[in-house]
């Protein structure tokens, strides 16, 4: 096991428990601490309880969506002088979803399905892109 995600809270969220036990499988085998939600609300209280390093999560959450949960921790940031970095995650792939992310206020955008190399690579840019890691 690596420990390059050692000290690193990630917060998981999407409604597909199989995604998200493989995310976490994924993450912890670096050394993450993984949080996991299957909610909107239930990201948001655990964001409040414990702020992530970095969030992962799907677009469509049954009830409500990614896009709102992203809005949510944006408004959190501004009000708290901080900054989530934060990956969209996407089955239903449509024309415009990855710029529509990215605008509403995403780093970084994979399809599912996904490479795990590919995921874990887009973990480590990104947390090293926003000073989470050390280069």
């Amino acid at each position: 096991m690596s420990a390059l995600l050692r000290n690193m809270t990630i917060l998981v969220v999407d409604d597909d428990g199989d995604t998200c036990e493989l995310l976490r499988m994924l993450l912890e085998e670096f050394g993450a601490n993984v949080m996991m939600a299957n909610s909107v609300d239930v990201a948001l209280a655990l964001c409040r309880r414990t702020p992530p390093h970095l969030v992962v999560s799907d677009i469509r959450l049954g009830s409500s969506d990614g896009f709102a949960l992203i809005e949510a921790i944006r408004e959190y940031n501004r009000e708290y002088r901080g900054f989530t970095p934060a990956i969209a995650l996407s089955g239903l792939v449509a024309p415009g979803d990855e710029e529509r992310a990215r605008a509403a206020g995403f780093n970084a955008y994979i399809r599912k399905p996904f490479d795990p190399t590919d995921f874990i690579d887009t973990v480590f840019s990104l947390l090293r892109s926003t000073g989470g890691l050390a280069a």
